[in-house]
């Protein structure tokens, strides 16, 4: 059987390279309108796992699923607000760290995960390197939030990512089909998102016109987000998510900022390189 931080690492070089094209698409596109047409397009790709799936799911594991939808919703209503109203150069890299420390406490706590003290260290200096690896040298030349409610909501969305994580590490516990929770949640995200894009902007058609207009970036995307998210999921099967949930944030990091870097010609790679050197033998201290 392939190993757990196997499945990570492929799961995190599949969500790195989405990352990279999502970027490039974004530059000219509204961003909840595209989200919303991509759910679409990501639940129904699926529907391809239905002959892996197991629906012998009761109604208590069922609104599990649909909460994990819910948070996964209200989570990218607060990064739209965030970016919106604040720098990305500070809320990026708090958005790609705090919800690791979150999610590494929670597990402690909720699901009785326990670490070496090395693999507690490790995943320290990851957060640490994480937040420098995309933060700018100098915060203090950019101007942070419109308002201290931002800053609040920042951190309220990183725990709502957090306790997400958390939910479905608990789902899988329980025995739950991987491939029928993998389902379900898609479908409600996508059910969400066209009731929010329908009560917010101009609703399904919106939606529609901006998947045909977009369609092969959109297709593209989904696939490799569909990937992605199967590996990782597949992961937490065999690993606790304190682990899981790190590595894959970071070895995805690693790639979208240097190889991201490379292609959009962005400034101190150097410096990035030399945070990855630190990042990557952090990796192999957590999975040896």
């Amino acid at each position: 059987m392939i190993s757990w931080y196997c499945l990570v690492i492929i799961s995190s070089i599949i969500m790195g390279a989405s990352t990279i094209i999502e970027k490039y698409a974004l530059k000219n596109e509204h961003a909840t309108s595209f989200s919303a047409s991509f759910s679409i397009v990501v639940a129904a790709f699926s529907l391809v796992f239905l002959p892996f799936a197991k629906f012998n799911i009761n109604i208590y594991e069922l609104a599990i699923i649909y909460l994990m939808s819910l948070l996964s919703t209200i989570s990218y209503l607060f990064n739209a607000r965030i970016y919106k109203h604040g720098n990305i150069s500070v809320s990026t890299p708090v958005l790609s760290s705090l919800p690791q420390l979150f999610v590494v406490l929670l597990a402690f706590v909720f699901l009785g995960e326990k670490l070496t003290i090395l693999q507690y260290s490790a995943i320290a200096v990851l957060l640490v390197a994480t937040y420098f690896l995309i933060a700018p040298k100098s915060i203090k030349k950019y101007k942070q939030f419109d308002s201290k409610k931002y800053v609040y909501l920042l951190v309220l969305n990183t725990l709502i990512m957090a306790f997400g994580g958390i939910l479905m590490k608990y789902l899988l516990n329980l025995t739950v089909n991987l491939y029928a929770m993998f389902i379900l949640l898609e479908i409600f995200i996508a059910i969400n998102m066209t009731l929010m894009i329908s009560i917010r902007y101009n609703g399904v058609r919106e939606e529609f016109s901006n998947l045909i207009k977009n369609r092969k970036i959109i297709f593209s995307i989904a696939i490799l987000s569909l990937l992605y998210r199967v590996f990782y999921y597949a992961s937490l099967q065999l690993a606790y998510v304190s682990l899981a949930s790190p590595l894959r944030n970071s070895v995805s990091v690693i790639i979208t900022v240097v190889i991201g870097g490379l292609i959009f010609q962005e400034r101190g790679l150097k410096r990035k390189l030399a945070i990855t050197a630190i990042m990557l033998l952090m990796v192999y201290l957590i999975i040896t």
